[in-house]
């Protein structure tokens, strides 16, 4: 049966309280009364020899050697053959003075010069008494002495003695349980704090310690050891979570780069299907010599899709460049205010049909790799003249904000789909079709490189939705030196 510590401590200390007065009671009925027996005859005896060794017919010394007798309820008479000497009890019966009678109570005792206390039974009485009849020598004369005390007042202090001990074990048991109870609630706080923070490590709740600073020293070093476990358990538990939730972060990450290896291959199957189809095609209605076909517009459309052909193994070359060599960057500091100018100048035929609006910020200095980054330019203007209507109109930007590079294009059109605003990054990723104006020469692959470059400059990249269009945005660091100078 599970009992609580309070519990088991008031039961183990009444328990105790009660074997100590069980055997207080069993030894005052039946060893109490023989142990006193014991005891007074002893007495008796020491008290024979301390008056033989110290005798003397003064009263006064008499006095003095037997005053302890009066105490014990022992009681002594001295005298010799001529009559009475001393009497502890101040006896003063005319016979004793008497010789004759001394002399006839020395013949009917044994007086011994060794005596030994003896229990005797009264005559006519139910009662016993303890005596002692001894003779010493004193000035060549004998003198005689009876030590006597009554057994039925051993027993009178024995039947007190029993009352007075269930008395004082009966309070002294009260009072023992209360002390446990207090004990117990004290030496189980400590205990229930230590059993609550052990229940909470159970459930990974480790915002409480156990008290370290307990009195009871033992208590106080299970609590730095509950503590330290506590400590160590958590450590450990963060570290494991951390390490699960790396495992999963490189889980999805393994099953995104699955997924998109998959599409990466089914997005370039599908994107040379079209151009080797049609070269098929033309090449064979050439080869036969197909009568009414336009055989200059046939060598066109050929050349047109080698073009596209050419332009795509470009862009597969320069993205496994890019995602394959990124650590062979060549890193140097210049000055890409004027890498865009340069850029937008040399792009500026695209904007047939399109106005443009530029702003710059001169002397904006970065330290990257700048024919990856005059990559990512590129393909942000022409990717904006692709989604641009005829008629409207493109704004590029470049400023700095808080200690970074910001190139932006704004295009008028379409608006980016939510659905569409994450996966646009990604290889061969096309929205609808009905918003490319020229999606023949469109492979998918810009945006999906421009991210890779930035990210590979510790940049940011992102787009903005406007109610007449969006802008696409990259972000590089500037060069510190440049910070530096800025701070002063």
């Amino acid at each position: 049966m599970k009992r609580s510590m309070v519990t088991t401590f008031m039961v183990f200390t009444g328990t105790l309280v009660l074997a100590v007065l069980l055997a207080q009671i069993i030894f005052n009925i039946f060893f109490s009364k023989s142990y006193l027996v014991e005891y007074k005859k002893t007495a008796a005896e020491k008290l024979f020899e301390r008056v033989a060794e110290n005798y003397s017919d003064d009263p006064n010394e008499l006095y003095t050697l037997t005053s302890q007798a009066d105490v014990d309820n022992i009681s002594i008479l001295i005298f010799n053959e001529s009559g009475f000497i001393y009497s502890s009890r101040n006896i003063d019966i005319p016979a004793l003075r008497k010789g004759f009678f001394t002399l006839s109570l020395i013949l009917s005792r044994n007086f011994s010069y060794t005596p030994q206390a003896t229990v005797t039974p009264i005559p006519k009485s139910n009662t016993e008494m303890i005596s002692l009849d001894g003779v010493f020598t004193y000035n060549n004369e004998n003198r005689y002495i009876i030590i006597e005390t009554p057994v039925e007042s051993i027993e009178t202090v024995v039947g007190l003695l029993s009352r007075a001990n269930v008395l004082i074990f009966s309070f002294a048991f009260i009072i023992a349980m209360i002390c446990s109870f207090i004990m117990a609630k004290r030496f189980s706080r400590p205990v229930m704090e230590i059993k609550e923070v052990a229940q909470n490590v159970a459930a990974f709740k480790f915002d409480s310690r156990a008290n370290e600073a307990e009195t009871i020293i033992e208590f106080g070093e299970l609590s730095v050891s509950i503590n330290s476990m506590a400590s160590k358990l958590e450590m450990m538990i963060a570290d494991l979570r951390d390490k699960n939730e790396r495992l999963q972060f490189d889980i999805d990450h393994q099953r995104r780069l699955d997924k998109m290896r998959r599409e990466f291959v089914a997005n370039v199957s599908h994107e040379l299907k079209t151009p080797l189809c049609l070269l098929m095609l033309y090449s064979e209605n050439l080869k036969n010599n197909v009568d009414s076909i336009d055989k200059d517009f046939y060598c066109d459309t050929i050349i047109e899709e080698v073009g596209k052909l050419d332009e795509m193994a470009k862009s597969l070359l320069d993205l496994s460049a890019i995602e394959n060599g990124l650590s062979a960057m060549k890193l140097h500091p210049f000055d890409f205010s004027e890498m865009c100018c340069d850029i937008i100048s040399r792009t500026s035929v695209l904007f047939d049909g399109i106005s443009s609006n530029v702003s710059i910020q001169n002397g904006l200095q970065v330290e990257g790799d700048s024919d990856y980054l005059e990559r990512a330019v590129k393909n942000y203007i022409i990717n904006a003249v692709s989604h641009t209507p005829i008629g409207g109109n493109i704004i590029i930007s470049l400023h700095e904000n808080g200690g970074t590079a910001v190139f932006s294009v704004f295009n008028e059109g379409q608006r980016i789909a939510e659905e569409d605003a994450d996966q646009i990054w990604e290889s061969f990723y096309k929205t609808d079709k009905a918003r490319v104006r020229n999606n023949e020469n469109h492979t998918g692959l810009g945006l999906y490189i421009v991210k890779t470059i930035v990210n590979a400059h510790m940049g940011a990249y992102g787009l903005v939705n406007h109610e007449n269009g969006v802008t696409f945005w990259f972000s590089v660091p500037l060069r510190r030196l440049q910070l530096t100078q800025g701070d002063f």
